[in-house]
């Protein structure tokens, strides 16, 4: 029987991967806040390998432009779902200094101190978990090196929560709405600070963990196109889910204002480097 973490990744791969890309999905929502938040970190000369866990179909990459045509710097893509793989390493066959692998947060295929940068955005809160995946972070960075990454914060889409049970209830179980609702880890920017001192010392590193928060207004369609590509696999175990999705709408269409269908976005940003 596949765990529901193996229905994540299935789900990335068969449903999602094919419209993760979508202009709509990349420039509304999640896919604004990571733009502005790949553009915000900050490179220094020394760093000649970046990772970026949790890779998708490269979006990252797409958003450093320029800067990945240095081939001083190797960058490396590492992503477990196989079907968001093969459309990174379609846009990125003619990079020589880019390279994609399978792997995950608590399984990254390279050596023990072997990466100058790790980056990852909206990937670590899906993890069964963080503290496995931080000592990985830890074991592959190199003892100067710097770590960048976005995801959710606890309170991200409370606007959504309840319209979105309230849709669930109708196609699943109790106990199967409560898998769902555990699927992505719920960390307060405290309760993160806490996991990250775990294996970075203060008195080594500086670390900085910043809680973003807005409100964004869309209409269904809007919305839908960025859940389908990154949330959806809450509903693995739905069986029709075009008939879910119109529920959802009902349920949606009942938060709306004069604005649109509102959604909370609570996001992490976190910052490690050496002092």
């Amino acid at each position: 029987m596949k765990t529901i973490r193996q229905e994540t990744v299935e789900n990335y791969s068969k449903r999602n991967s094919d419209h993760y890309d979508d202009p709509t999905n990349k420039n509304f929502l999640y896919g604004k806040k990571t733009e502005e938040f790949v553009k915000s970190i900050v490179f220094n000369n020394k760093e000649k390998t970046v990772l970026d866990i949790g890779c998708g179909t490269g979006f990252v990459f797409d958003i450093l432009g320029e800067k990945i045509k240095d081939d001083k710097i190797k960058f490396i893509g590492v992503e477990p779902a196989e079907g968001m793989l093969e459309i990174a390493k379609k846009k990125y066959t003619d990079y020589k200094n880019v390279e994609f692998k399978t792997g995950t947060f608590s399984e990254i295929p390279y050596n023990d101190e072997s990466v100058d940068k790790i980056t990852s955005t909206l990937a670590l809160h899906w993890v069964p978990s963080i503290k496995s995946s931080l000592k990985e972070v830890k074991r592959v960075l190199k003892p100067g090196g710097s770590v960048d990454i976005m995801l959710t914060e606890k309170d991200d889409g409370d606007s959504f929560k309840n319209p979105i049970i309230a849709a669930m209830k109708k196609h699943l179980n109790f106990k199967q709405i409560m898998n769902a609702a555990t699927l992505s880890q719920r960390l307060s920017k405290n309760h993160m600070k806490e996991k990250l001192l775990e294996f970075f010392d203060e008195n080594d590193y500086q670390i900085d963990v910043k809680n973003v928060k807005q409100q964004i207004f869309g209409n269904f369609d809007d919305h839908m196109k960025w859940w389908k590509s990154r949330s959806e696999q809450i509903i693995s175990e739905i069986g029709n889910k075009d008939s879910f999705l119109v529920d959802l709408k009902v349920e949606l269409e009942k938060i709306k204002t004069e604005k649109g269908i509102p959604f909370d976005l609570s996001l992490l940003y976190i910052n490690v480097k050496k002092k």
